[in-house]
């Protein structure tokens, strides 16, 4: 199993050479949008990661591709790379070139952390 899917469908199958149902679960890995397969026993338990998201206000975006982001408590947040979403890092840096206050929703489970979303909460004062 992957760690960070979105399942798409997971159609019961025939029984399997052991006798048991078998499930096909078609899935998309929420970090890379990879589209993966697995077929299981119907039988066994799946294990679900546990998916956070947090909005952070956008500071900053550094030359080499790192965001800096303002934390609840108003600490910053130094360790998140741009998008490699073409169309989600085209609005990140336009709306911060055009100087408006951005929010950023940031996904994160499993020990891995992406900008997934961008809010504009308007220009900048």
């Amino acid at each position: 199993m992957w760690p960070c899917i979105r399942l798409l469908k997971s159609p019961l199958q025939k029984l399997a050479s052991m006798g048991t149902p078998s499930v096909t679960l078609s899935q998309i890995d929420i970090f890379n949008g990879k589209k993966l397969e697995d077929i299981v026993p119907s039988s066994h338990n799946c294990d679900v990661p546990h998916v956070n998201r947090t909005d952070y206000q956008l500071i900053d975006i550094s030359e080499d591709g790192f965001v800096s982001l303002l934390t609840e408590n108003g600490n910053t947040k130094d360790d998140l790379r741009l998008p490699t979403d073409e169309s989600l890092l085209s609005q990140i840096k336009g709306g911060f070139e055009e100087g408006k206050d951005l929010v950023v929703s940031v996904m994160s489970a499993m020990g891995e952390e992406q900008i997934c979303a961008l809010k504009d909460i308007g220009p900048k004062n």
